[in-house]
């Protein structure tokens, strides 16, 4: 319970004055509180997976002070990240430097595959989110794991 400044009575934590000798008594600070508070493992590793999309939670929960001694999320988020720029390779760099190749463009078939493995992949990495379990992509998993203990 806190005490009046002026005279030293005790007053009730929301009093705005003193009941005894009615100095006015000052507001309690509000508590800054960390908007990732209230969110679990499970769904930090969850948002990571969102196809395309999931990069946004994904350095956002990098650059966090709560999950900047969690390996499981920054895992996650690594290999979210990685599958990302995969994904861009695929979808932009791919096309652009094998246009000059008769047949080859964004249209092209195999790009096209590549595609939709890459989705098929970001769902079933959030599925095992999901269900609390931790998958590990061949190369790109390797390096998010390299990466996570590098910045631990």
């Amino acid at each position: 319970m806190p005490f009046c400044t002026s005279c030293g009575t005790n007053v009730d934590p929301g009093a705005s004055f003193c009941y005894h000798c009615g100095t006015a008594q000052p507001r309690p600070s509000a508590q800054f509180t960390d908007f990732l508070d209230g969110l679990s493992d499970r769904t930090a590793s969850i948002l990571c997976y969102i196809p395309v999309f999931g990069v946004i939670p994904a350095i956002v929960f990098l650059a966090s002070q709560k999950y900047r001694g969690n390996p499981r999320v920054r895992f996650d988020a690594f290999q979210s990240l990685y599958l990302f720029l995969a994904w861009l390779i695929v979808s932009s760099a791919i096309p652009v430097f094998f246009f000059h190749w008769p047949g080859w463009g964004v249209d092209h078939p195999l790009v096209s595959i590549l595609k939709v493995a890459m989705f098929v992949c970001w769902i079933y990495l959030l599925v095992k989110a999901a269900h609390d379990e931790q998958i590990r992509l061949p190369v790109i998993g390797d390096l998010a794991a390299r990466s996570t203990t590098e910045q631990l």
